[in-house]
């Protein structure tokens, strides 16, 4: 009897454990070649430097998925962060970022949500306005695979941030609105 009790709080003590887990992992941003392209092509010769972003009212900067924990999306950053510092990298590696540029970009996720269960997916909402007073919003919903079990489920959807944030940025610098951020 003793056995088995014992036996019942060891399983107990585990399922309480792995539901208290978090995703961990997450990828790490790469520049998007063709996010770079665009930048260039609406930029020209121009520099830039970004402030800081923050997430609107309301957006929440945690995200739990299912009873697994909150969603790590790499690196420890705020997914306010990290969209930053993805376009930090592109502008970087668009040859368009200049601490001392005379212009200034700033951003603010106005919407983050996501979706572990079919069709799953990253909602991405952002405004970027500049010190030239210009400001403009864009949307992105990047859709993928999900799994039928939570780990594996959660595990996808830490795995998309980055590429859903490739895809808002790619919205967001192959607009036309993006070259009057920087005008003068």
């Amino acid at each position: 009897m003793q056995n088995n009790w014992t036996l019942g709080v060891l399983v107990a003590l585990s399922l309480l454990a792995a539901g208290c887990s978090t995703t961990s992992g997450g990828a790490q941003y790469k520049a998007a070649t063709e996010n770079v392209i665009a930048m260039q092509e609406q930029l020209g010769d121009a520099k830039v430097k970004l402030l800081d972003f923050t997430a609107a009212h309301g957006v929440n900067d945690s995200h739990m998925c299912r009873a697994l924990g909150t969603v790590s999306i790499g690196g420890g950053k705020t997914p306010s962060q990290f969209i930053h510092d993805a376009l930090q990298e592109e502008l970087f590696m668009a040859r368009a970022y200049a601490n001392s540029a005379p212009i200034a970009i700033s951003g603010r996720v106005d919407a983050m949500t996501f979706s572990s269960v079919a069709p799953a997916n990253w909602d991405l909402t952002l405004t970027l306005s500049s010190s030239n007073g210009a400001s403009f919003q864009v949307q992105s919903l990047y859709e993928f695979s999900t799994s039928w079990n939570a780990t594996g489920a959660c595990k996808n959807v830490s795995d998309a941030f980055a590429p859903a944030v490739q895809a808002l940025l790619k919205k967001a610098v192959s607009d036309a609105r993006f070259k009057a951020l920087v005008k003068q």
